[in-house]
């Protein structure tokens, strides 16, 4: 008889115990706040957490190798197109309302899918003009001034290829001025020879060090540069200023769905993004998605963030990363 009863016992024993999936971590894909995620969420919520962060064309192309089996749990990615992309390959859970949507901005609002299948975690410029006030003596006032046969040479952009903030800002002009105009416009900056750097960290850094004297920059980088003590000004053309969104999303299988919402829900807490923007450093400097987020001193303030409409975004990206880097290496 106790040998009958001890497979009965043992499913008893096994329906007790957490399994495999509920005792591994949570597994998030990011870009962005690697360093300081990661403990914060567990000390907040009790979940384990496993960051693993790359650049954003690296991240998309490791979730593309995966599709097939997905490693992944949840996804805090800057860029809106992408993001719309994922979803309409179905990667991404759909329908979810997480507490926290009330927080949200009337511009974060206003970039909600309808499916609900990731939610705005903040904003920032993709491209602002940072220049060294040493080194240039009249600056540019416009992104057109950029292509001014003065600046030859002088200019350093990230790869919209491989840094996520950089699409969004090539997007945005191929959506404001049309396929045509945006290619005749980028044509004539890179004809200005144009330096490409990998991601605007690089960017950052050979501006502040001299190397260039001009950059097209994402508005963290740029502003990390006055509080170093670096000489450099920012110009926001016509008060605005291309940009993406960073936004969170679940993955559609995930065995770990408990912990994946209350990521969702933790990122959409003022006080989650309070403590992003006093503890980031550069990637302190955005624009919060929830109210009750006081923003980094010294930071823009007044201007306008022009988002290309994320279906577009995701349309045209094959077709503009392809286009750019072709051009770019000429």
């Amino acid at each position: 008889m106790p040998q009958r009863a001890l497979p009965a016992l043992a499913i008893a024993l096994a329906a007790s115990l957490p399994s495999a999936a509920m005792a591994e971590p949570l597994v998030l894909y990011t870009n962005d706040f690697e360093d300081i995620i990661g403990e914060r969420f567990t000390a907040d919520t009790g979940f384990e957490i496993q960051v693993i962060q790359e650049s954003g064309g690296n991240l998309l192309a490791r979730i593309a190798a995966e599709r097939g089996n997905p490693r992944w749990d949840v996804l805090l990615f800057d860029g809106v197109g992408s993001l719309h992309r994922l979803d309409a390959e179905g990667q991404l859970r759909r329908g979810f309302e997480p507490k926290g949507l009330e927080n949200l901005t009337p511009f974060a609002q206003d970039l909600l899918p309808e499916t609900l299948a990731w939610f705005p975690a903040g904003a920032q410029a993709s491209c602002v003009i940072a220049y060294r006030t040493d080194r240039v003596d009249t600056p540019p006032t416009s992104f057109g001034d950029l292509t001014h046969e003065r600046f030859r040479g002088r200019i350093g952009q990230a790869d919209p290829a491989v840094a996520a903030p950089a699409y969004p800002c090539v997007a945005w002009f191929f959506h404001a001025l049309g396929p045509d105009a945006a290619q005749a416009f980028w044509t004539a900056i890179l004809d200005n020879d144009l330096r490409v750097f990998r991601t605007n960290g690089p960017v950052r850094r050979a501006l502040s060090a001299g190397e260039i004297d001009l950059a097209l920059i994402s508005s963290p980088n740029a502003y990390q540069m006055p509080a170093d003590g670096v000489p450099v000004e920012i110009v926001w053309p016509y008060g605005g200023a291309p940009a993406s969104s960073r936004g969170v999303a679940i993955q559609a299988e995930t065995t770990r769905m408990e912990a994946a919402e209350a990521f969702i829900e933790w990122m959409l807490r003022p006080e989650t993004q309070q403590f992003l923007t006093d503890n980031a450093g550069n990637d302190g400097w955005f624009l919060a998605s929830v109210e009750g987020v006081t923003p980094k001193p010294d930071g823009p303030e007044g201007v306008a963030y022009h988002i290309a409409p994320a279906g577009f975004a995701a349309d045209m990206e094959a077709l503009i990363k392809n286009w750019f880097a072709d051009q770019a290496v000429r």
